[in-house]
């Protein structure tokens, strides 16, 4: 996180740690999100009621379960997962990293994004 500005990033060829400390937030709720074509924005309340906006870029492909409203416990990074893996079957050419966020409500992952990287920023 880039000292008092309420931002952090994040790319895939980073060499930093793939760790939670490189995301602000981790307790807390999606409210919202929407994709374009590259991108996936995701709206996000944490456990101090301060809410974030995470951008996903260099989309490749997301998968989620009742994730919009779900209190989450943790984002975690993944070079491999099923879903990476299904879109190298699928032959579209892409790699990235996916981001897996985890429900505070059983721990199971309920919300995948494979992208390039991402930005947050408090709002």
């Amino acid at each position: 996180m880039t000292p008092n500005t309420g931002q952090a990033s994040c790319r895939a060829n980073d060499t930093q740690e793939s760790d939670m400390t490189k995301f602000p937030v981790s307790d807390g709720t999606i409210e919202k999100i929407t994709c374009n074509r590259n991108t996936l924005l995701l709206e996000f309340t944490d456990w101090q009621e301060k809410s974030w906006l995470v951008t996903f870029e260099g989309l490749i492909a997301f998968q989620g379960v009742s994730a919009v409203g779900a209190e989450i416990c943790d984002m975690y990074e993944e070079k491999t997962s099923f879903l990476s893996k299904e879109a190298e079957r699928l032959e579209l050419g892409e790699t990235g990293i996916s981001y897996c966020f985890t429900s505070s409500n059983g721990g199971e992952v309920i919300f995948i994004v494979v992208a390039g990287g991402y930005s947050a920023v408090e709002i």
